[in-house]
Parts: C-alpha cells; structure tokens; sequence
C-alpha cells in the first residue's frame, strides 16, 4: 500500500516512476521470501520465534523504537502495511484491553502487555523522535490492518483516551471488494430482479465473520495452520499477571496475527484513489460505536449490517443532513430515512432497523455456497453414473439381438 496523507486533508503521497519500479521489484523478492516461519511455535516451550513479549518501560521504548519507522509518510522502506490485533476482556467503553500484538510488514511481531506497562503505554512522550504507543495509534498516515475494530475503537477511546486512526479495515475492504476477488470458495449469491430479469449476484448486505473470511479468503492448507484455541480466554487470564503473560494469551494474537496476514494478501493496493476510498470507509465503519453518546448494546446497534453511506464507492464526501434514529440512536444521513419521516421528525427509524424490526433478514450461513457446489457435483455424478448404466444396459440388449 502506498502512504497516504490524512483522508481529511484532500492531499495524495506522490512518488516517482523509476523509483515506483525499483520498489515493486525489490518489494516481490521481499514477499517471495518471507514465508512467516516466524509464527511457527517452538516445539520445547510452546513459544513462537520471531515474536518479542514487551511488559517493562525499556522494552516498550525499544519495540517504539522500531515501529517508529511506520509512522513517517512516504518515507522509504519496502513495506508500508503494519498489522495490528487487540485483546482483552468485553471489549467496549464497558471493558478493558488485555494486550496489543503489532507486527510489521516482515513478520517482526511485538505483543505488548497492557497490564503490566499500565499508564506508562498510553503516555504522550512529546517527542517526535520517540512516540509511544498512543502516537503510533493516532497517526493518520500509515497503513494499521486490521480486522473489525468497531469496539476497540470505543474501549480506547472512552477508557484510555486515545482515537484510533489509519485503519485499513479488512472485514470492510472484503465487502468493497466481494465479487472482484478470486476466492478459494465460492461465494453466496443472492436472486435479484432487474427490470424483469432475474439474476444472482453475490450478497453484499452482510459483513462477514472471521469464520465466513477462512471459509471463502484463506487457502486450505493456510487454514489449518490458524489455531482457534486461545479464542475463548476468561476476565481473569486477561488481568491476572501473577505469573507473567499467560501463553494462551501469546497464542490467540499470533494466531489473529497470521488471519490478519493471509487474509490480506487476497487484496491488492497501491491504487491512491481505491487506497482512499478503503481508507474513508474504515473509519466510517470503525466509528459506529465510538460516536454514540449512549450504548444500547442491542440487536439494532451491535449486528453486521453496513449503512450505505459508510462504505465510499466512488468518492469519500460525506452525505448530507443528520438525523437521529429512535432505534440504533445514531445521527444519520437523511438518505437513510424516508421523505414523510424527515418532513414530519416522527418514527424516525433508519432502513437498516426496520428491517431488523421486521425480522425480513435473511442471514447467509458459512459455507452455504460451498454446500450447494456439493450437492450439484453429487447430483452430476449421479446422472453421469446413470447415463452410464444406460448405456452398459443398450448395449448388452444390441448383443443379445445380433
């Protein structure tokens, strides 16, 4: 990906076409080297290689150190992208962060302990030489890929007062991008009609899950390599330090990590405008919770719907007007409501609640698609298997005739 100013600032990173070619090459060789051995866990200890714990002051200000090379535009490295993955426990403005993995575009990978480095990780240095964590965070201009941080965003925000910024969001560049990408199963369609015709095209109301995203994004053998084990870890794991960072903890980030890796790689960027425009988007997408003065944490706020004005399809400019929706309590384009809605200021329900209201959903299962292809082959199979026994069955008759 190439850096990119701030997406509010209406300026592009430009570079030159010599030094364009000379980068896409050495950039190739650096792809077709790494082959994140790193991430392959050390058989005596469980632990994985390549990947550097940071739970004091002095380690954290050398972890900085290294990922301040990230946040400088356009400055020259082979790699732009960085990767970022969160946990902790009930995620919100009502929880807390546990830990904090950062790994860059050559599989260096640092976990930061947010427990044990406190107030000390969230520290505004004031040196543009050493930013910390909370700078690092905040910098608009180089590329954090993550995967759906709706709640992040909000935790950060109303509980360490940090603003999450330069996200390049995967769960929403997959939905600008469904359809366009060649992907290692086949994707649900959907029937539409179009004046009169009928067609099926690929389904793009619904966000998918990280369980959809291997379904459909990650090849076979790259999915058995992602472990799901550490998925499930309880509040107290999270906090308690009283024996250092628990490795299910190390497990579940360096496992988010490679998703985050493999899923990536079934995207291409370097186009500005596209760049931007999956820029804009994620922002939009991410600050759903963040904004809202009051969290209802029900069915109309936390679902996997996209209003139609967060994802940028040819420009980044923000719809007009500003209406409140007495279900997800979210100020809105007015393109999200009706015209008798915003002439009398009354029911004002935005189209995605009143779907949800109705229950008119209908939600894709994983791997649907993939089922489907099955029970086609089965049933070729069969006819073919049939057509054959015919054939056998013409045969022998035309012998027994002559």
């Amino acid at each position: 990906m190439p850096g990119l100013d701030s997406p509010t600032s209406g300026t592009q990173g430009t570079r030159s076409v010599g030094g364009m070619k000379k980068r896409n090459s050495r950039k190739k060789k650096v792809e077709e080297e790494r082959k994140l051995k790193i991430f392959e866990p050390n058989l005596e200890d469980g632990s994985y290689a390549g990947v550097t714990l940071v739970t004091t002051v002095e380690e954290m200000r050398k972890a900085m150190a290294h990922i301040n090379h990230y946040m400088k535009p356009r400055v020259k490295q082979l790699t732009r992208e960085i990767f970022v993955s969160f946990g902790g426990s009930n995620i919100s403005r009502k929880g807390f962060l546990g830990a904090i993995a950062v790994t860059d575009g050559f599989g260096i990978t640092f976990i930061f302990d947010v427990i044990s480095l406190g107030d000390e990780l969230w520290a505004d240095t004031g040196d543009p030489e050493q930013p910390g964590m909370k700078e690092f965070l905040e910098v608009a201009y180089n590329e954090k890929v993550m995967f759906d941080v709706r709640e992040v965003k909000d935790c950060i925000k109303h509980v360490y007062n940090v603003e999450l910024k330069g996200m390049f969001d995967l769960r929403i560049i997959e939905l600008m991008n469904r359809g366009k990408v060649k992907t290692f199963a086949t994707l649900p369609h959907e029937k539409t009609n179009v004046n009169g015709i009928e067609k099926d095209t690929i389904a793009k109301t619904f966000l998918f899950t990280r369980a959809e995203m291997e379904v459909y994004y990650i090849k076979q053998d790259l999915k058995q390599s992602i472990s799901h084990l550490g998925d499930e870890i309880d509040e107290k794991t999270w906090r308690v330090r009283k024996n250092g960072v628990d490795k299910s903890i190390i497990q579940y980030l360096v496992e988010h990590q490679k998703f985050l890796i493999y899923l990536w790689k079934n995207f291409t960027f370097g186009d500005i405008d596209k760049d931007k425009l999956f820029w804009v988007s994620s922002e939009r997408f991410n600050n759903l919770y963040m904004e809202k003065e009051k969290r209802t944490y029900d069915k109309f706020e936390i679902n996997d719907i996209t209003p139609k004005y967060v994802v940028c399809q040819m420009t980044t400019d923000q719809p007009l007007g500003g209406v409140r929706c007495e279900r997800c309590l979210r100020m809105l384009p007015s393109q999200e409501f009706t015209d008798t809605m915003l002439i009398t200021r009354q029911n004002c329900i935005c189209t995605i609640c009143v779907l949800i209201e109705s229950n008119s959903l209908k939600t894709p299962k994983v791997g649907a698609a993939i089922k489907t292809n099955k029970k086609k082959e089965e049933e070729e199979e069969k006819e073919s298997q049939d057509r054959g026994r015919e054939e056998d069955t013409s045969s022998s008759s035309s012998d027994e005739g002559s």
